[in-house]
């Protein structure tokens, strides 16, 4: 099989091309044995007469001789005018063979400015056109691969390539089409590009539950971390701001409401159930005083009282972390419905933190994810071998990246030494400070590090435990997030460093708060833990 470079799939595009694109790159890593390489999207850049001229050449195939093809893949119909292959974009139509002579002559300097002398040649695959028995093209013909002869593309490629080796050494080579044109991943570039990608894949909870009707209007999302609840949410949102409708939204964590409010329309209500709880005993009773232990359950109870006389006075209600939610206050919220308005309770029991009895929604409509779109593959494949989620999470990211990293921490005074470890580690891959979460598997009552200004030389972003006299978080500045999983579960960063994580035996609740840390990342993850939960990780296996 051969080495595919990088090992991600293009997937920033949405048209017909990228998906032949796809399946050229993957025919390709099957069909041609190892020892040969396939650069994809490949960048080039020349200086021609003054002018610098940039593009990006589809596939580089490196062969074991050192020898080069460049290949070009044209989906969908091409035009054949007076010898020439054109073809159609919304822009305009572009000369293919002009196309492929400069992306030659570019990669031919270049290659001759860093003293490299390999045979290089080129094709044009086109997957879905056939050129016919004789065609009159600018382009040679045996070098073109059609919709006949795509089928034997491996046998295809093994032939252009065929020809005789010259002395130029072959890891050079490679190591030009790795650094010279910047097949290494840019981080900043990529991490902007995986954003993009991933909020259109996962998009499809988005699209088309709006579109279920159901009698009792009632509906229960069951879905996985990362499958699309949020945009689910918004659009919900959005659509009930758009038709004029009072929305609701309410979730279990306050970061996640202080989150959801910054991008909801402002129309929305959007607050965590203990600030509705809070926002109620305000308006009927007193300033609540956060002073005073057990605070947020007096204001709690308080709700519960007076819930049987709320008014039904929304068109919309959506509960987040449905999981976390006691039956109780799902029973609270009911009420505040219109007789004809719609209900989504969104919850994901592999991310249940809290001991809560479990409840019933009578005639709901229940709707089941288990596609990740956050995630690495690599880190799906992870959590599905330590079977942290009750069934197998589907990986459906673009983004291939590496297995979590693991660092063992001995005692304590260990911890932050291996923590900071663990971003350095990161900061050496590329990403930057503010890209880094640092989540801790425990509380603020027994966290190390959710009580420390500083991780090495980095001043820390926490939440002291401490509120305002109008109850907002106190935080300290920093630019190293600290938080803890149980906290930070609905959102996400680029990295995440899960840090004292210490159990002995990975019992269901520590199965779960690895889930949540893990499905955090959007592109990497490292873990600090002591040497007795490796060794029960690693049984796992």
């Amino acid at each position: 099989m051969a080495l595919l470079i990088p090992s991600d799939r293009p997937a920033l595009r949405t048209d017909s091309g990228l998906f032949r694109e796809q399946e050229v790159l993957q025919r390709l890593e099957d069909s041609l044995p190892d020892g040969y390489e396939v650069f994809h999207s490949v960048s080039w850049h020349s200086v021609h007469e003054g002018n610098d001229r940039h593009g990006e050449i589809d596939v580089v195939i490196l062969a074991p001789n050192g020898n080069m093809l460049l290949m070009e893949i044209k989906a969908g119909t091409v035009i054949l005018r007076n010898g020439q292959i054109y073809k159609m974009y919304v822009s305009g139509e572009r000369d293919v063979d002009r196309q492929i002579r400069v992306q030659y002559s570019a990669m031919v300097k270049r290659l001759e400015e860093a003293g490299l002398h390999p045979r290089v040649t080129n094709c044009l695959v086109l997957p879905d056109y056939l050129m016919g028995p004789s065609p009159v093209v600018a382009f040679p013909r045996h070098r073109i691969v059609d919709a006949n002869d795509y089928d034997e593309l491996g046998t295809k490629v093994r032939a252009f390539l065929s020809m005789e080796p010259t002395s130029t050494d072959r890891e050079a080579i490679h190591h030009f089409l790795r650094n010279e044109f910047r097949v290494s991943t840019d981080l900043g570039a990529l991490r902007t590009q995986l954003k993009d990608a991933t909020y259109r894949l996962s998009d499809g909870l988005a699209t088309w539950v709006p579109r279920i009707s159901a009698p009792s209007a009632t509906f229960r999302i069951q879905a996985t971390a990362g499958s699309g609840k949020t945009q689910l949410a918004l659009r919900l949102l959005d659509d009930a701001a758009a038709s004029g409708q009072r929305a609701l939204y309410v979730c279990f964590n306050r970061p996640l409401a202080d989150h959801i409010a910054r991008i909801a329309p402002t129309r929305a209500h959007v607050a965590s159930f203990h600030e509705l709880c809070i926002d109620h005993y305000r308006r009927r009773y007193q300033e609540p005083d956060f002073t005073i232990p057990h605070i947020f359950a007096d204001v709690t109870n308080a709700y519960l009282a007076d819930s049987e006389a709320f008014e039904a006075r929304f068109d919309l209600i959506i509960v987040d972390e449905g999981q976390d939610f006691a039956p109780e206050w799902v029973s609270t919220l009911l009420p505040q419905l219109k007789a004809d308005g719609r209900f989504f309770l969104m919850e994901d029991d592999d991310q249940r933190l809290y001991q809560r009895d479990s409840f019933d929604l009578s005639d709901a409509v229940t709707v089941t994810c288990r596609d990740n779109y956050r995630s690495p593959r690599a880190v799906c494949q992870a959590i599905n071998a330590f079977r942290l989620a009750s069934s197998t999470v589907d990986a459906r990211s673009p983004f291939t990246g590496d297995l979590p990293g693991f660092h063992v921490y001995e005692s304590k005074d260990d911890l932050i030494p291996r923590t900071i470890q663990a971003i350095e580690g990161l900061l050496q891959k590329g990403f930057q400070i503010g890209d880094i979460a640092i989540l801790s598997g425990h509380g603020h009552s027994r966290s190390v590090l959710l009580g420390t200004d500083k991780i090495g030389v980095h001043a820390c972003r926490r939440y002291t435990g401490k509120f305002s006299k109008n109850g907002e978080a106190i935080w300290t500045e920093g630019p190293l997030l600290v938080e803890s999983i149980y906290r930070f579960k609905g959102q996400s960063a680029p990295a995440v460093v899960i840090s004292e994580i210490d159990f002995e035996t990975l019992s269901q609740t520590e199965q779960r708060k690895l889930f949540v840390g893990m499905t955090r990342a959007q592109m990497a993850v490292e873990i600090v833990m002591t040497a007795e939960a490796e060794q029960s990780l690693t049984s796992l296996l």
